[in-house]
């Protein structure tokens, strides 16, 4: 009988909206109809007073049986309780002023109805801090976030299990509100604990805690806490809150010290925030469509997404010399989203520099080789995020420099072969030791932290004759090797001290090397010779629309494609392989051919996976005369060119058939497994 009275107890939070809601509608019919007065009306009015005082007598009789419960602040409970007496009180004394026609009833009843409705806001006050804190109604009650950026330097209790607590059990067990006399708000009361004992021991020894008895039962008992009805812990929760308690409850613990599963591990991982500019400036922009980008991509404007479903947006340029304020105004709808911009060798100038202002999220800007000035420093010293500028073989000089200070986010430099002078980038460098600066100060104070591979440099790729090649790099005191037979060089190859002459294709392959330094990384270019004219080439199956190139004709052309795969020198083919066939002038002793080919898989596009070669003599009958399987790309994010060179036996023909392997599809290791993959390929060369 005791036990279903204290559960009629529990109604209080239903029916105590009643009174509030019945009165308040009185009010309002009282205000509505004042000036319109009728028996009806008053009829009405009475019967809503009638009801108010009803619930709140029921309203005061729940909660009365639900404060035995007990759990809740003494002083609050207290106050609470004899304010809702008084305003039952109030409201049965309401109802009768208004049933009463006496002069002194009529008088005393608006302003006793105002004192009830004040009353109403201060014994609902008092209720909302028994059960939600003292401060509930004026304190900024968003939970502080603990950010983790490495999740093995973090306390496992402050900065992984506490904020557990606070979301889901403090609610109920703060000080305002002590459930089973239970505090969880600090290490100490944890430790305490309450009516039950500690909740971190456990009844028996093959037991689990309290705590973990409780999370663990059926959501329908009693005993399940959180209540039913409250924000559960999550499955990943869960497993930390038992990973914890299987280490002793270690309150002073770093996460990389604690042994844990690869399930943990992940779940662990997952805690970690990026907490990086990119990051914060995705959470504030949208979507952007995947046909935008194609649309881009088919106007000659390369547009990439930083990683897969990411709203944020790369855009080279590298390279185009026909750029105008059209092209920015195509990117302006989605401005904010692009966060790394390549303007590098393009003939981007001051005249185009205001296009930059929209802009504001930048945090990339490569301008090196451009025409740039100082003036164009005015408008990129307004780009507030932007964390590497690149203005190598610019005009930039001293009071471009100097324009740059102050730029919150900047943290690397880029001035080699500017106008500035040493004595000014060795100033900066000092006044900003938080932006790394690489320039032709000395090779000591600016050397690059690793050291990076020369500069090949030719007038073409492809010659009849012979060409001319030079080896560059931008320290003096760094020697180059260099190998042209296809190995791979090191300190004991080909010191570079003049420029090379070859006659025949060849692949130059150089490094750079310095006293007390590493090797650079393996630098190669690919030149070929022409050997034959060609008269024709035709293609099984045409292009995709969007990087036709030039048609067939794109193949035997002799220009290069670049990085920037959408410049007019590559043609695309979307799931499937494709056939060239190729005549040339006259029947010719032929022993190779080079196919030229690109490859970046975050942009879906892979190198071949094999050629077939055939030849013929009079274009109808065809000898398949070489196979070549390479099978797929290995992982890798990196955006690549190269020749693939396929040796066969010298054979006479006057056509040449090649077909060119797809992957067809993306790999299981790529972000989108199963799309169609792209092959792209810029020249096929016969020798």
């Amino acid at each position: 009988m005791i036990a279903q009275t204290l559960q009629i107890g529990n109604l209080h939070p239903l029916v105590i909206h009643l009174p509030i809601g019945i009165l308040i509608i009185g009010f309002i019919l009282e205000i509505g109809f004042r000036k319109k007065p009728s028996d009806t009306v008053r009829d009405i009015i009475l019967m809503v007073l009638g009801f108010g005082a009803l619930s709140a007598i029921i309203s005061l009789g729940t909660g009365w049986l639900l404060a035995d419960n007990g759990g809740y602040d003494e002083t609050l409970l207290f106050r609470h309780r004899w304010l809702a007496v008084a305003f039952t009180v109030l409201t049965a004394g309401l109802y009768f002023l208004k049933k009463s026609t006496t002069p002194m009833a009529k008088n005393l009843y608006m302003p006793l109805y105002i004192v009830v409705l004040i009353h109403i806001g201060i014994t609902g006050h008092y209720g909302g801090s028994m059960t939600h804190g003292e401060d509930f109604l004026f304190a900024d009650h968003t939970t502080q976030k603990v950010i983790i950026e490495d999740v093995d330097k973090a306390l496992v209790y402050a900065d992984i299990i506490q904020p557990i607590f606070d979301n889901k059990c403090v609610s109920c067990h703060n000080t305002s509100k002590i459930k089973g006399g239970l505090l969880m708000d600090t290490k100490e009361n944890l430790l305490t604990g309450g009516e039950s004992g500690s909740i971190l021991d456990s009844v028996a020894p093959d037991k689990p805690s309290l705590l973990l008895h409780h999370l663990q039962l059926p959501l329908e008992n009693e005993d399940h806490m959180p209540p039913k009805g409250k924000v559960q812990p999550t499955a990943d929760e869960l497993a930390l809150l038992e990973w914890w308690m299987g280490h002793d409850h270690c309150f002073d613990c770093l996460v990389g010290t604690m042994d844990k599963t690869e399930q943990l591990e992940k779940i662990l991982k997952n805690l970690e925030e990026d907490t990086s500019t990119r990051a914060l400036i995705a959470k504030e922009v949208g979507e952007v469509p995947n046909t935008w980008l194609a649309d881009l991509n088919g106007s000659n404007i390369s547009a990439s997404r930083l990683a897969a479903k990411s709203p944020l947006i790369l855009i080279n340029l590298f390279g185009r010399t026909d750029l105008t304020p059209g092209d920015f105004k195509a990117l302006k709808k989605y401005a904010k989203n692009i966060v790394e911009l390549n303007l590098g060798k393009t003939n981007f100038n001051d005249t185009l520099a205001p296009s930059l202002k929209p802009f504001k999220n930048l945090t990339k800007l490569q301008l090196q080789k451009t025409t740039i000035a100082d003036k164009s420093i005015d408008v990129i010293k307004g780009l507030e995020h932007l964390e590497s500028l690149n203005l190598y073989g610019t005009e930039i000089d001293n009071t471009g420099l100097k324009k740059l200070e102050g730029m919150p986010s900047l943290t690397h430099l880029y001035l080699w072969q500017t106008d500035i002078t040493n004595e000014a980038m060795d100033a900066y460098a000092s006044a900003h030791p938080e932006v790394t600066v690489q320039g032709q100060i000395n090779s000591d104070i600016f050397r690059a932290t690793k050291l990076e591979p020369p500069t090949i440099i030719a007038e073409t790729d492809f010659f009849t004759d012979s060409l001319h090649i030079a080896l560059d790099y931008v320290f003096d005191d760094a020697q180059i090797f260099y190998t042209l037979d296809g190995s791979e060089p090191d300190s004991t190859s080909t010191q570079y001290s003049k420029p090379l002459t070859i006659t025949r294709s060849t692949e130059v392959k150089a490094v750079t090397h310095a006293p007390g330094w590493h090797l650079s990384e393996v630098t190669a270019s690919s030149f070929k010779k022409i050997s034959f004219a060609v008269n024709a080439i035709t293609l099984n199956k045409n292009p995709n629309e969007r990087y036709k190139g030039h048609g067939a004709q794109t193949l035997i052309d002799q220009k290069r494609g670049t990085v920037n795969f959408v410049d007019g020198n590559w043609i695309g083919f979307e799931g499937s392989h494709f056939t060239a066939t190729i005549e040339l002038g006259k029947e010719e002793q032929v022993s190779s051919v080079s196919v030229g080919a690109f490859s970046s898989p975050e942009k879906w596009i892979f190198y071949p996976t094999g050629f077939k070669v055939w030849t013929s003599t009079n274009g109808t009958d065809f000898k398949l005369v070489k196979t070549q399987n390479l099978g797929p790309e290995a992982i890798n994010t990196n955006t690549k060119f190269r020749f693939f060179d396929l040796d066969i036996a010298p054979t006479s023909a006057k056509y040449v058939r090649v077909q060119v392997n797809s992957q067809l599809k993306n790999p299981e290791w790529h972000p989108n497994p199963g799309g169609n993959s792209w092959l792209f390929v810029d020249e096929i060369v016969l020798n």
